[in-house]
């Protein structure tokens, strides 16, 4: 994957999470991926709603580009929320069914569905990208990724920034989005 052939993509900051450390984290994920051949990958929050936002997005890019990507910026997370584990999944808020055997997610309402996480050097100039779905859509993705927000389902602009001094965010991690893309978890 490069920067280039990118028309669009979910972007997610990373890092420590309900008292695990990130690199903690990875290798559970990468277990999870061995054993339940996906992997389920917990968030919160108002941004990326699995089914207002992710799935139509995941959607819409996969036909367009055969597959879309979760790209990962590590930073210096202090996110500590409860860790109550998740029991069970849906895809579509009414079915509900217990998360697949070896599956472990905790202190997050959602979980992006992921195949293997890979480590990545990607610089991606998010000037050049726009909020794709939901109520922000059309912003320019380096306002939106201002403050607390640290995700977002964004596409290439029609009419790419043109600053001097772009701003560019370092992809740590990506991994490709598998159906059902993002699910709600209890």
């Amino acid at each position: 994957m490069d920067n280039k052939s990118l028309e669009a993509f979910i972007f997610m900051k990373v890092g420590n999470h309900a008292g695990e450390k990130f690199d903690d984290i990875l290798k559970r994920k990468h277990r999870e991926r061995q054993t339940a051949g996906r992997i389920f990958w917990g968030y919160g929050g108002t941004a990326c709603h699995p089914l207002m936002q992710v799935q139509p997005f995941a959607r819409l890019y996969v036909r367009k580009q055969s597959r879309i990507y979760l790209l990962m910026e590590s930073v210096d997370s202090k996110a500590n929320p409860d860790v109550d584990p998740a029991n069970e999944y849906s895809d579509d808020g009414i079915s509900w069914q217990a998360l697949p055997e070896g599956i472990s997610v905790t202190g997050s309402r959602y979980a992006f569905i992921l195949d293997e996480i890979e480590r990545s050097e990607l610089e991606i100039n998010v000037e050049n990208y726009t909020v794709g779905v939901g109520r922000s859509r059309g912003m320019n993705a380096t306002e939106y990724l201002q403050g607390r927000i640290d995700k977002g389902c964004l596409a290439l602009s029609t009419t790419p920034g043109s600053s001097s001094n772009p701003i560019k965010k370092s992809i740590h991690f990506s991994a490709k989005l598998v159906e059902p893309y993002a699910v709600l978890l209890r």
